[in-house]
């Protein structure tokens, strides 16, 4: 069975933490609904349980929320961040919170040479590929065939690789090939797509 992690997306909002599901256009991410207090917790848990948390202002504005990243508690959790990486140095504000890993969107960086920076920098940093369409965004908003782009951070030495799939464009064979290549690959997926069942990946993330 794949470990699940559950993705929320925050915002900080009247000094309290604040989540509600989201809707995405091309790579733009926005609420639903109102966002309400976070009450998500894995306290009393056997063991720690990662959760994915998306700074929703952070991804929209372009620069990381540290308001959010000193505020946001998950009990009895280790929390994965993800939000605007630029260069190197929006990776080392991450880690100065209470995070784990760093989830860095692919098309958020200045350039390729940051992917290289972050994964000399630290094992705890995983590429995030947004998919839309059925291909993987780039930086300027390029589209490319998603399994050289997954194949060119391989090479790069990342064995965590996130492919978030925006609009469930992905399908089940490209799935399969993909896990039977990529032992780290990580699928990062809209409620309700049950398109990798059965497929063995170690880690699925999945909206809350």
């Amino acid at each position: 069975m794949p470990m699940d992690i559950p993705a929320i997306y925050a915002v900080l909002k009247g000094g309290e933490v604040r989540t509600a599901p989201v809707k995405f256009k091309g790579t733009d991410v926005s609420f639903l609904s109102e966002p309400v207090r976070q009450s998500y917790s894995a306290e009393g848990a056997d063991d720690r349980m990662p959760v994915a948390v998306a700074d929703v202002k952070g991804l929209g504005r372009g620069e990381l929320d540290d308001r959010l990243l000193t505020s946001m508690r998950f009990p009895g959790s280790d929390v994965w961040l993800m939000t605007h990486i630029s260069d190197i140095e929006d990776v080392f504000d991450c880690f100065m919170g209470e995070v784990s890993k760093v989830l860095i969107p692919y098309h958020t960086v200045r350039n390729g040479l940051v992917m290289n920076e972050a994964y000399e920098v630290s094992e705890n940093c995983i590429p995030v590929l947004f998919v839309l369409g059925g291909a993987a965004v780039c930086r300027g908003g390029r589209r490319e065939d998603l399994r050289t782009v997954v194949g060119d951070l391989s090479k790069t030495g990342f064995r965590d690789i996130a492919v978030l799939d925006t609009d469930s464009s992905v399908g089940r064979d490209e799935w399969m090939a993909l896990g039977d290549r990529y032992e780290g690959l990580i699928p990062f997926l809209r409620k309700g797509d049950g398109s990798v069942g059965g497929i063995g990946f170690k880690m699925i993330i999945t909206d809350l």
